[in-house]
């Protein structure tokens, strides 16, 4: 099945696509969540984790994945060492997603998460759409199928494009709402990036409250300064870091989260 068109072949192809409802990508997640998005996932009955990891506060080239992260994350130091710091909240779930019906419907369509609507989509700009990385079967792309994407106009699903633009600003908006969600909760261990991420699990009564409390903070863009360790299972890593000044540990997984590695 022919999933790309275009007119010209010196050019990215076109995207066609269509739901088909089969219900993979709504198995066995960690979905991304603007802090809005948790509230209201942890105020219907579901769970969620935050995971955290930082990067060196440095300057990178405009549009880049790693200039994107950086203007969604906190400022931070690690000791002497400036950092960013990438706060994740994630509605978790195993097995099929407390939402889904058994017509592989979403029960809660209407307020379902962004990066629900996204999908397959990607919501930064520096990654392209690989339907071979999907989880939506073949039948869902090409042929008939309406127009998804296109290399030269961008998203042309409106509901799509819509949800894209609303994460992406919702990533930014956050940014100073995290960093007081960071000291309420006392985090202040964090993985490092590409490395890994420290997964912290709040209760849910309270993890709710402190969102909730800075959701309605009166003064939304004071970021507040924090400071963290940045933990790795890597005597190399923590070196790295120790000679870049930063403080470094171990995972210490009694301090009430976990360490989730990126790597074998």
């Amino acid at each position: 099945m022919n999933i790309l068109s275009t007119d010209d072949s010196t050019i990215e192809s076109a995207l066609r696509f269509a739901c088909t409802s089969c219900g993979k990508c709504c198995n066995g997640l960690r979905l991304l969540l603007s802090l809005s998005e948790a509230v209201d996932w942890l105020a219907h009955g579901g769970r969620v984790e935050l995971l955290c990891d930082a990067a060196p506060d440095l300057p990178f080239p405009e549009g880049s994945g790693e200039a994107y992260r950086a203007a969604r994350a906190v400022p931070a130091t690690s000791q002497a060492l400036p950092v960013t710091i990438a706060l994740l909240p994630t509605a978790v779930f195993d097995g099929p997603c407390p939402n889904l019906q058994a017509d592989m419907r979403c029960g809660a369509y209407e307020r379902r998460p962004n990066a629900c609507r996204i999908y397959p989509a990607e919501i930064r700009p520096d990654r392209r759409i690989m339907p071979a990385e999907k989880l939506c079967p073949p039948e869902a792309w090409g042929g008939d199928r309406p127009a998804f994407s296109d290399p030269l106009r961008g998203i042309a699903d409106p509901v799509t494009a819509f949800a894209i633009t609303g994460a992406r600003t919702a990533g930014i908006e956050d940014v100073a709402r995290k960093a007081r969600l960071l000291k309420r909760l006392g985090i202040d261990q964090v993985a490092l990036a590409n490395e890994g991420y420290a997964v912290w699990k709040p209760d849910p009564a309270l993890l709710l409250e402190a969102l909730r409390a800075v959701m309605e903070d009166v003064a939304p863009n004071d970021i507040q300064p924090v400071d963290v360790e940045i933990i790795s299972l890597r005597a190399e890593t923590r070196q790295m870091i120790a000679e870049a000044e930063g403080a470094d540990a171990m995972p210490d997984p009694t301090r009430g989260y976990d360490y989730l590695p990126l790597y074998a």
